[in-house]
């Protein structure tokens, strides 16, 4: 049977094993949406990871700024020198403010500066020479006495998922210690 197309007949141009040239699947649709959502899955899903990981970085670092606050705010009170607290004990106080930095204890490092005057102030380098965050006994952990300034940083060794390198999250407050 002809169609006016061309002189071939309708089951000739379908794709039937007669016809050689268009195989079956070049005018079948059964698979076009799984085909096209197959292209399109990978470049999404890592757009949408890549969105959930930035948003947990920002959380995370906002969780350190509000935790570095309050351990802050107890060297600024006098509660660290008052109860002769280390460096430790200020980080565990830290640490247990924050909910999303897994690992706190053992990934936050804590430098705590005191000066008379902010010019006497000098900020911390939170890695060593080879580019990786330094150990807890490099930094420096003086909390100072009555009216000084205080510098509390505090870094946090991020491990993304899908990246090689980790981020360092980093928050500081600088305040005078109160008249204690």
């Amino acid at each position: 049977m002809q169609d006016g197309w061309d002189n071939k007949p309708t089951s000739a141009r379908r794709g039937s094993s007669s016809d050689p040239r268009w195989p079956r699947l070049y005018h079948s649709q059964s698979g076009a949406t799984m085909v096209e959502f197959a292209l399109i899955a990978l470049p999404f899903f890592i757009l949408l990871y890549g969105t959930v990981e930035i948003g947990f970085i920002y959380w995370a670092n906002q969780e350190l700024e509000n935790a570095t606050g309050h351990g802050a705010r107890l060297v600024r009170t006098g509660q660290v020198q008052g109860g002769a607290m280390n460096q430790a004990q200020l980080k565990t106080e830290i640490c247990g403010q924050t909910a999303v930095l897994v690992g706190c204890s053992t990934k936050l490092r804590l430098d705590v500066r005191s000066a008379g005057s902010f010019s006497g102030i000098t900020l911390p380098s939170p890695l060593n020479g080879s580019g990786v965050l330094k150990d807890d006994t490099e930094f420096s952990f003086s909390p100072g006495a009555s009216n000084d300034v205080v510098l509390v940083s505090a870094f946090y060794n991020w491990k993304p998922l899908m990246k090689p390198s980790d981020y360092i999250l980093r928050a500081s407050s600088v305040t005078r210690n109160e008249p204690f």
